[in-house]
């Protein structure tokens, strides 16, 4: 078995073993062999046990599972088009942005069902052309400044998002305050059966650019010549990318770290092939986002930490590590 083929399979193991002890722990506990039954046979395992499981845990781990397949995916994009390994949804203000464009919906009354999504996407693209025009972009332009100009965005973004914030009534002004650190409490089966189609039509995308990727990751005038329009390419990938950043910030607020550390973990397994590092890296997000999510409701049970904090605690090590290894 090749080694793509045993990364994967490990990372998948590691997403099923995650997804059923999530399934099985919390303020009740039920046994995984109860979880298992609850989902696929709820006839034969008690009425409590098929509401907690499927109506409360479930949701959870299908969302964990969706925002950190499209948090990773992400991440690779941003890092394959700037060349650069500090790159992500996270480093370039898009997530902050994001978020931004979801609060104002909410900060300005602006009503229906898809006003909090749309405003997210909208958020998201602004703030990824906003970057590239701050960098001097026109698709040819200096990955270090790019880089610069993100983290001077999402400064800014967290600052009018704190602002925001403040006019939001106080009785509300928790739960936005722990969804923008990233949540999925709020998780319900409405919205993940839309969201998990948006993400998996945009994952057909990307996988389907991911020999521009790789094209483009190495040279954008070789890509050129090889028959590869580069600035149409880019402008579909970062529309993708950006896309998948809005859906996650929509079911789950800001996350951090999945889109910057999973790539690269990936690329240690398999090598710089993106038509490798798509499925890899999608898995192995799914997977910590999953466990990251079981840390945070049983770290300091009964209370629940922010799924942000406990991406942050375990991307940092990670990413410090694998500098480390870099420079050696």
């Amino acid at each position: 078995m090749s080694r793509f083929w045993v990364s994967l399979t490990v990372a998948g193991a590691l997403l099923v073993a995650a997804s059923i002890v999530s399934l099985a722990t919390g303020a009740a506990h039920v046994p995984a062999g109860d979880a298992f039954r609850a989902l696929f046979d709820p006839s034969s395992v008690d009425a409590t046990t098929v509401t907690i499981v499927r109506s409360i845990r479930a949701p959870r781990v299908a969302t964990a599972c969706i925002v950190g397949w499209a948090l990773a995916l992400a991440g690779l994009c941003f890092q394959s088009l700037l060349r650069n390994p500090l790159a992500s949804e996270y480093t370039l203000g898009v997530s902050s942005g994001a978020a931004l464009g979801a609060v104002a919906t909410a900060v300005f009354g602006i009503a229906g069902a898809v006003a909090v999504p749309t405003g997210a996407f909208v958020g998201a693209i602004a703030t990824i052309a906003i970057v590239l025009v701050v960098a001097h972009a026109s698709f040819s332009f200096e990955t270090t400044s790019t880089i610069l100009a993100g983290i001077i965005f999402t400064s800014l973004a967290n600052a009018l998002l704190s602002l925001m914030l403040t006019l939001i009534a106080p009785d509300e002004l928790q739960s936005f305050f722990f969804w923008f650190l990233g949540s999925f409490a709020s998780a319900e089966w409405g919205m993940i059966g839309p969201v998990a189609a948006v993400v998996g039509l945009l994952s057909l995308v990307l996988m389907g650019h991911a020999w521009h990727m790789n094209a483009i990751s190495v040279n954008e005038e070789l890509a050129e010549q090889v028959g590869i329009s580069v600035t149409r390419s880019k402008l579909v990938l970062y529309g993708v990318a950006s896309l998948l950043t809005a859906t996650v910030v929509t079911l789950a607020g800001t996350i951090g770290f999945v889109g910057l550390v999973v790539p690269h973990v990936a690329r240690l397994a398999v090598g710089v092939d993106n038509r490798r590092l798509i499925p890899l890296a999608a898995l192995s997000g799914a997977a910590l986002c999953v466990m990251s999510d079981l840390a945070a409701r049983t770290i300091l049970a009964p209370n629940e930490l922010p799924v942000g904090v406990v991406t942050a605690f375990i991307g940092v090590p990670v990413f410090v590590s694998l500098m480390r290894r870099r420079g050696r």
